[in-house]
């Protein structure tokens, strides 16, 4: 049996984990919400906290996408600069817009809640995302 590419990426070392804190603008006290809507990401943009700081400094990252699809996908994002939790959200956000309208994989995007990332380096040095999503 040939051993895939994914294959020989494992195993993996979690690096970090990115958080998404969010000024509540519809409570008294302005608090924090420790979470980002998917649906309504480009609300909550504008009030995410640390939007623009680079929390992954690498060129190259591989999101892969598991929940709440039935079939597991990944892709790859590419930056001159790291991503910023800005960058990362507004691209997570498309990739699983684009997917909750398709057939097999149809789900409402507005009951999604992106709590975190989980940023995980394999033995060769790739960086690989995956998505810690509540409903």
């Amino acid at each position: 049996m040939a051993i895939t590419e994914n294959e020989k990426q494992l195993p993996k070392n979690l690096k970090n984990i990115i958080t998404f804190n969010v000024t509540a603008t519809n409570s008294v006290d302005g608090g924090i919400i420790p979470w980002v809507n998917i649906g309504k990401a480009n609300e909550d943009i504008l009030n995410l906290l640390d939007a623009d700081e680079v929390v992954i400094p690498e060129h190259e990252i591989t999101v892969s996408i598991d929940h709440p699809i039935t079939t597991p996908t990944s892709f790859s994002l590419y930056s001159s600069i790291g991503f910023s939790r800005k960058l990362l959200l507004i691209e997570i956000r498309e990739k699983l817009l684009a997917l909750s309208k398709v057939a097999e994989e149809s789900f409402d995007i507005f009951v999604l809640d992106l709590v975190a990332l989980d940023v995980y380096q394999t033995n060769s040095g790739k960086i690989e995302i995956t998505l810690d999503i509540d409903f």
